[in-house]
């Protein structure tokens, strides 16, 4: 913590010092090579700690942060669960416009499991409403080969829509 304070308190007077410096040039090409300069000196005032900085002590501080730290697997589901929801959701909402252009009224549910790499993938279909056999033959042919859902992942409810 002392380290920060030190580095902000040094900015801090730079500036102050390059602005009174500033205020006291003639005006001209004396002013803006000033200013240029008076710049050049507060970036690197601003960039030293980077260039001084042990990174073998800022890795032995991060890997000894506490149990309580955010792990990579807490981070993944906090993130899975909300993506899952959203292809679902849109995977349905896909599912009833197909539905749509072959003239039929519908609703889908798609559920979602994790895939490869932790992402979720469409695994089960419910599709709701009065749909004639063409029909349901032409939507399950699509999310066979489009959504990559099974025909026997597939179900069809022969329900009117409210």
């Amino acid at each position: 913590m002392e380290i920060i304070r030190t580095w902000l308190l040094s900015v801090t007077v730079s500036a102050m010092v390059i602005a009174a410096a500033e205020a006291l040039m003639p005006a001209g090409a004396v002013k803006r090579v000033g200013k240029l300069t008076g710049g050049l000196i507060l970036v690197l005032g601003i960039l030293q700690p980077l260039v001084t900085m042990d990174y073998e002590d800022l890795y032995d501080m991060v890997s000894s942060l506490p149990a309580g730290a955010i792990s990579q697997e807490t981070l993944e589901e906090k993130t899975y669960e909300p993506m899952k929801g959203i292809i679902e959701e849109e995977l349905s909402a896909y599912i009833v416009d197909k539905g749509e252009q072959l003239g039929a009224s519908c609703s889908a549910q798609v559920v979602c499991a994790p895939g490869e790499g932790e992402i979720p993938v469409p695994i089960r279909a419910t599709v709701t409403g009065q749909l004639t056999q063409g029909q349901k033959q032409d939507l399950s042919h699509y999310m066979e080969e489009e959504l990559d859902i099974p025909r026997e992942a597939q179900i069809y409810r022969n329900e009117e829509l409210p």
